[in-house]
């Protein structure tokens, strides 16, 4: 009776309606020009032929709405909620953290191009996306190689008082240093612009100009070194072409769908260059390749990424029109959804088709093997159960300094990087892995039976020694129902004959390590496996090195700043000088105040200090 009051006072505005099961849980969203419409033909059997209804409306036992003033707004507001909701008959597309762009903050003096995953509106240049790092960064290695601009990150940036070793090989310029003015410095800057934008001939035509304008001025050395770059850019500039009458941006979709699965494959097509493809996939059992489509643009353009001028896409989408308006307006410049039905954008679908067809056979072939994996894998290890889900650990250290702890998981063969830990290790000072494994883990389980977050599979690196550490934790927090073993790296036996030992798993009350074949896929997996939670650890005891290093005795004293701190290793060429200075040179020399100078050399001279 509730469900049935509430079907005959919708309202007639734009909005979002919430579909609920019986747990009051949000199984389905869905946004409407028309509310009063859109909700009621849901459960007028004529209305709707999709074969989902049924099944949908079945599960309804409540609907909750939320009205908009118009259905762009509607739009907007069903993309946030199913990425709240996740409703089981929506497709959700998780793609956060999938395409990686180049920034450059134009703005700011002397930018260089980093890499970042969210697009903003803060004054800066984007060009990508790019669908993978491989590319971006080859790209970048590219542009680090051939223009000689700044590499460093703002942190080292800011405190460099010394030109590094790029100045040294002339693969910077030495901006940190004030060894380049800005003028010279934006015209390497908009040659890195015409690169990122794709525009290799403007590039090649301006050099051009300039060899030829500097041989004039009989500087032919200079001339010979442009004449050089030029051939450096021809080279790298040959890359796959679409053949096109007009080199505009494009997205290009299409699809293929197998029984309930469904693979969507997006070609990114930039001044006529394929720049990069990307692959997504959707268990959809019920909903029609239509919706799967609605629901797909919306939320792939809901994401802060490069909107492109033309969106080529298979299927006629009811929203087409609607998404127009909206990227036209987040874009600045008119945007076209374009279902082709002849020409060469027809070709380009056929191209996406092809791609996405390729992609469901190698996700299947990878599955069927990666099944079979896992299965050898539970059998040859004598595991109580097939390893879904894993969870490794790895501690780092350098003489017991920065002690980390690494936890990585992988589900079904893939890395979950969002279940990803690393741990600080707090209550061991001396150098002892054993302490440190037994720490990471207790501090990881404790909490992960609290929650019932247990995995299959428990993979310590370490050997024997770190099998037996890892089994006391196991006794002490009663976890005798999940799996557990060791990784020892392979070693040279003999130095006169140079045999060589395996790879060896060892697993709890077996005196001998199981040695698995060198080749086979199961070894190959658990080594993808401890790779992964060694640099995971590795990149985490980095960060925290790389922090106490860009650390200066200088910046422990109040009132000295970065500027302050530069003009001061300028004046005195070191820390050691600065220590070796009398007040009244700090004073003379640097041109600091008294104070100032007075806390400098308190500081310095303290007995700790002076004993250190």
């Amino acid at each position: 009776m509730k469900l049935k009051n509430k079907l005959s006072n919708i309202p007639t505005s734009p909005g979002v309606y919430l579909m609920k099961d019986a747990k009051h849980k949000v199984i389905y969203v869905g946004k409407a020009k028309n509310l009063k419409h859109r909700v009621r033909s849901y459960f007028q059997k004529s209305a709707d032929t999709r074969l989902y209804t049924e099944y949908l409306v079945r599960h309804v036992a409540d609907i909750d709405f939320v009205l908009t003033g118009t259905e762009k707004e509607a739009l907007i507001l069903e993309n946030n909620l199913i990425k709240q909701f996740k409703p089981k008959f929506n497709i959700n597309l998780r793609d956060d953290k999938t395409f990686i762009s180049v920034k450059l903050e134009v703005h700011k003096k002397f930018p260089y191009p980093k890499v970042v995953r969210q697009i903003e509106d803060d004054g800066a240049m984007y060009f990508g996306p790019y669908a993978s790092s491989r590319a971006v960064r080859e790209t970048l290695r590219y542009i680090h190689d051939t223009f000689p601009i700044r590499k460093c990150p703002d942190n080292v940036f800011k405190n460099r008082v010394k030109p590094c070793l790029y100045y040294q090989i002339h693969k910077c310029l030495g901006p940190c240093c004030g060894l380049v003015d800005e003028a010279a410095y934006q015209e390497l800057l908009d040659q890195v612009i015409l690169i990122l934008k794709g525009k290799h001939e403007a590039l090649i035509d301006m050099l051009k100009q300039q060899m030829y304008e500097e041989s004039k001025a009989m500087r032919y050395e200079k001339a010979a070194k442009i004449r050089d770059h030029i051939r450096a850019i021809e080279e790298t500039a040959e890359k796959q072409r679409i053949h096109s009458m007009n080199f505009v941006d494009r997205d290009v979709f299409g699809y293929y769908r197998a029984g309930k699965e469904v693979y969507i494959e997006a070609m990114f097509i930039r001044s006529g260059n394929m720049e990069d493809v990307a692959s997504y996939h959707f268990s959809t059992s019920l909903i029609t390749i239509e919706e799967v489509f609605r629901s797909f643009l919306n939320q792939f353009y809901s994401q802060t990424r490069f909107i492109p001028s033309e969106l080529i896409i298979p299927v006629e989408s009811a929203d087409a029109r609607l998404l127009e308006e909206w990227l036209s307006e987040r874009k600045g410049k008119k945007v076209e959804v374009i279902c082709p039905q002849r020409g060469d954008k027809v070709r380009l679908i056929e191209m996406a088709q092809k791609n996405a067809h390729n992609a469901y056979l190698v996700s299947r072939t990878r599955d069927e093997d990666f099944t079979r994996t896992l299965q050898v894998l539970r059998e040859t290890l004598k595991l109580k159960q097939t390893p879904k889900r894993i969870e490794c650990f790895d501690i780092s250290n350098i003489f017991g300094k920065h002690a980390v702890g690494s936890m990585v998981t992988f589900e079904q063969g893939k890395p979950d990087k969002s279940r990803y830990k690393r741990f600080r290790i707090k209550t061991v000072g001396q150098i002892d892995d054993y302490a440190m494994m037994h720490e990471v883990l207790t501090r990881r389980y404790k909490r992960a039976i609290e929650e019932g977050d247990l995995p299959n599979l428990i993979i310590v690196d370490g050997g024997k020694g770190q099998l037996g550490v890892a089994l006391k934790v196991f006794e002490e927090l009663a976890m005798g129902h999940v799996d557990l073993i060791s990784l020892a790296k392979g070693r040279t036996e003999s130095v006169v004959t140079g045999e060589k030992i395996g790879e060896q798993v060892f697993v709890p009350y077996q005196s001998n390590p199981i040695v698995l074949e060198p080749s086979s896929s199961e070894l190959l997996f658990l080594d993808k496996v401890r790779d992964e939670a060694h640099r995971f650890a590795v990149t985490y005891h980095r960060k925290l090195r790389a922090k106490e290093y860009y650390q200066s005795p200088l910046d422990k004293i109040p009132g000295i700043g970065i500027a302050r701190k530069k003009k001061l290793i300028k004046c005195f060429g070191s820390i050691e000088g600065i220590r070796n200075a009398t007040v009244e040179q700090l004073i003379e020399i640097s041109k600091i105040p008294p104070k100032l100078a007075h806390d400098i050399f308190d500081y310095f001279h303290k007995p700790e200090i002076v004993n250190n």
